[in-house]
């Protein structure tokens, strides 16, 4: 008995339990704009109405409530670790009900890949839905292995649970629901999509009746769109931007690796042997790799749609990698599907992928000060009169925010590129206070902040004198605050 209950643990727990702990060890303590935007909402119970990912507020502030002596920033990465151990169990559990063989492998590689760990490690609203979206694949193989149409409709709500905790995952949804409609399984595709739908429209109703909103339904569903938040145009940055960051969903690559690297040289082993087993593995995998016939071709068919939706909307929204999150599960379910593909060199890119994306990813942003925001807030407090010009203001204002108290950021930060005649206005408003800035000189990593911001955003600067006041120094780089007076 106890080597049965062994096996089945090994089987079926250990590598998503493993993964799982990882995360939990190594969340990030270099959150983002939205990871302090939602704490400081989970905290201080403001702003509970988000319409494009209308349940992750709620359901975490649900949670902080019963847990009020985490602080909210810390059960969140937690809450989404836990969800992302999880989301591979589940994942597991599809491979199974497909009957792949050696599932430990696809497994963990798509827990090793760095979009999975970097969200799972942070708090962002990513990981829920995806554990929804994966539910919902889960109970839509059920239904079609044993006909059951009780399977469809949890496959359906399962899906529109995710779409409220991110619209994202409606292309997902979607993605399932064509080929449905293709083959005039009409039937099956009303249960399918009005299970979810009647869920997703109700609550949407609900949000919308009873917040503060009167701009009208369609612009409270739509309000990243209305609001100017989502791309409508499609340009050069779409082109350099999804390539970049759709490598990024696997491995991790940024600008503090050279200086990392620069630090520790035996850390360039890592790439070496990348590269080598990376090539020898692939090689393998494209030489022994056979088509195949799945009995699964309806769900195959599915999948397929869904990545082309996802894959095409994070193009749309300039290669956004947050939109890319599931596209490893997605490309996985596919081939797997289709291909029988030869085991070993999947386990040898997976532990190669692991090995970097801990060292280059999880680690740095759990153990190193990337950005120093944290220390620009303490120069702040230094400087308690002065008006601030940052470069980030969103993340400052809502670290303000977080630690403070609601708008807190009131007044003190300054959003940056200004016109000559609001200039001339602030100089004359600031004149018995200090103005500071640390957007001038401030060694930032090259990242996708250096790609997409334009030299000329702050030309409108040019009419201020610079004089350096202070500095803050974080990990491969330094702030110079710099005093702005008219020349």
């Amino acid at each position: 008995m106890v080597k049965f209950l062994l096996a089945k643990l090994k089987s079926n727990f250990l590598i998503p339990i493993g993964l799982m702990l990882l995360y939990l060890l190594l969340p990030t303590a270099n959150s983002g704009i939205d990871g302090y935007a939602y704490a400081s909402a989970l905290k201080w119970g403001h702003e509970m109405v988000w319409p494009h990912h209308l349940l992750y507020v709620p359901f975490g502030r649900l949670f902080f409530l019963v847990m009020s002596f985490v602080q909210p920033l810390v059960l969140m990465k937690l809450l989404n670790a836990l969800a992302a151990g999880i989301s591979l169990f589940i994942f597991q559990r599809i491979l199974k009900e497909l009957q792949i063989n050696c599932t430990h492998y696809f497994v963990l590689f798509v827990g090793a890949c760095f979009g999975m760990m970097r969200y799972a490690a942070e708090n962002e609203t990513y990981i829920l839905p995806l554990l929804c979206s994966l539910l919902g694949t889960l109970c839509f193989i059920k239904n079609i292995k044993l006909q059951k149409n009780s399977f469809l409709i949890f496959s359906g709500l399962w899906f529109g649970l995710g779409v409220l905790f991110h619209q994202i995952h409606g292309l997902w949804y979607l993605g399932f629901a064509i080929p449905l409609l293709a083959n005039f399984n009409l039937k099956k595709a009303f249960v399918f999509m009005a299970s979810g739908g009647v869920l997703v429209i109700s609550v949407y109703i609900l949000a919308y009746t009873t917040s503060k909103s009167a701009t009208g339904i369609i612009k409270f569903v739509l309000h990243d769109v209305y609001a100017g938040q989502v791309t409508t145009s499609i340009s050069l940055t779409n082109f350099i931007m999804t390539p970049i960051s759709f490598i990024r969903t696997f491995i991790q690559v940024h600008g503090y690796m050279k200086p990392l690297l620069m630090a520790n040289p035996l850390l360039l082993i890592l790439p070496i042997a990348f590269l080598v087993i990376g090539f020898v593995s692939i090689k393998t995998l494209l030489k022994y790799s056979t088509k195949q016939a799945s009995e699964f071709g309806l769900v195959s068919k599915a999948i397929f749609w869904s990545f082309i939706l996802q894959f095409s909307f994070a193009f749309y929204s300039v290669g956004n990698a947050e939109f890319m999150v599931m596209l490893p599960v997605l490309i996985v379910l596919w081939v797997v599907l289709n291909f029988h593909i030869p085991t070993k060199p999947v386990f040898y890119i997976s532990l190669m992928l692991l090995f970097w994306n801990i060292v280059f990813g999880l680690s740095p942003a759990h153990f190193l000060d990337l950005d120093g925001s944290k220390q620009l807030m303490a120069k702040m407090e230094k400087y308690p009169n002065a008006k601030w010009i940052v470069d980030e203001p969103q993340k400052i204002e809502n670290m303000l925010d977080y630690y403070t108290g609601v708008n807190a950021s009131n007044g003190k930060v300054i959003r940056p590129f200004i016109n000559d005649t609001l200039q001339i206005t602030l100089i004359k408003n600031l004149a018995k206070t200090e103005l500071l800035t640390n957007c001038f000189n401030n060694g930032k990593h090259f990242g996708r902040q250096s790609l997409t911001i334009t030299s000329h955003d702050f030309d409108d600067y040019n009419n201020f004198k610079h004089a350096e006041i202070d500095s803050v120094k974080y990990f491969g780089g330094t702030y110079f605050i710099e005093k702005l007076s008219v020349k």
